[in-house]
């Protein structure tokens, strides 16, 4: 992490074929460790704390977000190789996950997901609620009205702790 938060800091990031410091060899092992570990680290803190320890040698503003750019796009590289689809990939970097733990689990709950036969019925119904909640002018709460709860599985995924008051 220090490497890349030091060549990036510098403005040397690859660019095209050009990896002269072989720093995306140098994140896959990165995230290679942390994932086969099952480490609970998050880049976004260690790319940080490897900024903060250059104190103001560093040039590029944008090092953090950078280097975690960089780190998702290995983390592509990485599950095409494996076999994921290029749309399991996305739905999972589209939340921007930075522990790569988390992400691996989510690249694995995603891939068996979409092996269910409900799974492109609820995929469209998501879809369509959150068109329906993008269009909305009024604010929505994340708790739930506990006297609106008819089902018992509507009452037992209340009582489960789903912020149901």
């Amino acid at each position: 992490m220090d490497t890349l938060a030091g060549i990036f800091g510098i403005g040397q990031h690859p660019k095209g074929d050009k990896d002269p410091f072989a720093l995306r060899r140098a994140a896959l092992g990165v995230l290679r460790i942390i994932v086969e570990k099952n480490l609970n680290l998050d880049l976004q803190t260690l790319t940080e704390e490897a900024v903060r320890l250059y104190g103001d040698k560093l040039t590029n503003a944008n090092v953090v977000d950078d280097v975690i750019d960089f780190m998702l796009g290995r983390f592509r590289a990485w599950y095409q190789d494996e076999g994921y689809t290029v749309d399991t990939i996305q739905a999972v970097l589209a939340r921007r996950p930075t522990r790569p733990a988390d992400f691996d689990a989510r690249m694995k709950a995603v891939s068996h997901f979409r092996t269910l036969d409900a799974a492109a019925a609820l995929a469209a119904a998501n879809k369509r609620v959150s068109n329906i909640l993008a269009k909305s002018d009024e604010v929505l709460s994340d708790r739930v009205n506990a006297s609106t709860l008819k089902e018992p599985e509507e009452i037992k995924t209340g009582d489960a702790g789903c912020g149901a008051t």
